[in-house]
């Protein structure tokens, strides 16, 4: 019995050591971290059906942009009632960042490009276009976050941005929890972007996220350990298929995880997630408008493999619309009319230019889809 109780001893200090060991690697790996990464980390919070959301009466920075939030979670949105004021139309857009809008003013968003275009009608109604955009965002997101907080917002149109060579790798990581007793996707567990231990926004390949995901030790090793695994046995597209790999967006950690056959896992998330949304959006008798946004390899003659991979998603994305009836717009004409590469940051951002070409053609639908559903609105 003694010996027993020496063992468990010995066993309880190594547990000990091997706890205070942990610690301060995880002290010193976050400090190393933080102190290099922007200061933008903290603008997102857990919520139990997703696992990022914008963070309400927030005030700091994004990509350098001053950002302040509402007690909502908007952006740069005042703190208005839950309930429309009388004659007041509210629109609800969701998107990732690119919805966000990172990288450039709030005013300069298509978002408040099409408002200000719509924001008077001739029935002196108020149109009001709520920017419901975050980062990490995607339809299985969307979906979640309408049913169990936008709808709350009594809009008459929902629109959804989607791009898909970030949006389908994101569904291909993410997990669907669904409603108790019923089929229709109810929260989203794990994915890219998870909140840490210290309030911090990680970049990881998450399932819970389990309190160990939530670590700086735990994401440091599991990135050296993708990253390993894809050397020893690369998987496709990435590997063999050069404009795949460019073309689909990874976090570089990632590409392991990320075969084909997850990738089309991917796409089937995308397009249920809108299926389910589209269906839920009717029972609240608004209407649905789906924004499918081409990348700047789509107008990058220079590369034209890259090119004809970033015409195909857009392709196949309107066809899978087309098959499950979601009412959509392919913008790929409107911003190659409008100067193609040059409106992007990168290859999926938009910058100012690029959201006014996208906002003005996007006032215009509006317009088209609250007439067809019989809500009064004009451009001026």
């Amino acid at each position: 019995m003694k010996r027993l109780r020496l063992y468990a001893l010995h066993l309880a200090f190594l547990l000990c050591g091997m706890m205070v060991l942990f610690c301060a690697a995880e002290l010193l790996l976050r400090y190393s971290i933080v102190r290099k990464a922007p200061a933008n980390s903290t603008h997102t919070i857990e919520a139990t059906y997703l696992p990022v959301v914008t963070r309400p009466n927030w005030r700091g920075s994004v990509w350098g942009v001053p950002i302040t939030t509402n007690r909502w979670g908007f952006r740069d949105e005042p703190n208005f009632s839950e309930a429309p004021q009388p004659g007041e139309i509210r629109i609800l857009a969701l998107g990732d960042s690119i919805g966000f809008g990172v990288g450039i003013p709030a005013s300069s968003h298509y978002t408040k490009i099409a408002e200000g275009m719509l924001k008077k009608n001739g029935d002196g109604q108020n149109c009001r276009i709520i920017n419901a955009g975050g980062q990490g965002y995607s339809p299985s997101g969307y979906h979640v976050y309408l049913k169990h907080q936008g709808l709350r917002f009594n809009p008459v149109l929902i629109v959804i941005e989607i791009e898909l060579c970030n949006d389908v790798t994101d569904e291909a990581l993410l997990y669907w929890e669904p409603e108790s007793g019923k089929n229709s996707l109810d929260a989203v567990r794990g994915g890219r972007y998870i909140i840490g231990w210290d309030g911090n926004m990680l970049a990881t390949c998450a399932r819970g996220p389990y309190f160990f995901e939530r670590t700086y030790v735990y994401t440091d090793l599991l990135r050296r350990f993708l990253y390993l695994l894809y050397k020893i046995h690369p998987t496709e597209p990435f590997h063999s298929q050069p404009q795949k790999g460019t073309s689909y967006y990874s976090l570089g950690f990632d590409r392991y995880l990320l075969n084909e056959q997850r990738i089309e896992t991917g796409w089937a998330k995308t397009f249920g997630a809108l299926e389910q949304t589209l269906e839920l959006v009717k029972l609240h008798n608004a209407s649905f408008l789906l924004m499918i946004l081409p990348s700047r390899y789509m107008f990058n003659d220079r590369a034209p493999e890259w090119q004809s991979f970033a015409s195909n998603l857009v392709r196949r994305a309107c066809d899978m619309a087309e098959d499950k009836r979601i009412p959509y717009v392919n913008m790929t004409e409107a911003i190659r009319q409008g100067g193609g590469t040059r409106l992007f940051m990168d290859f999926a951002h938009l910058n100012e230019e690029g959201n006014r070409v996208v906002g003005q053609a996007l006032a215009g639908l509006i317009q088209q889809t609250l007439s067809e559903s019989g809500t009064s609105t004009r451009v001026p």
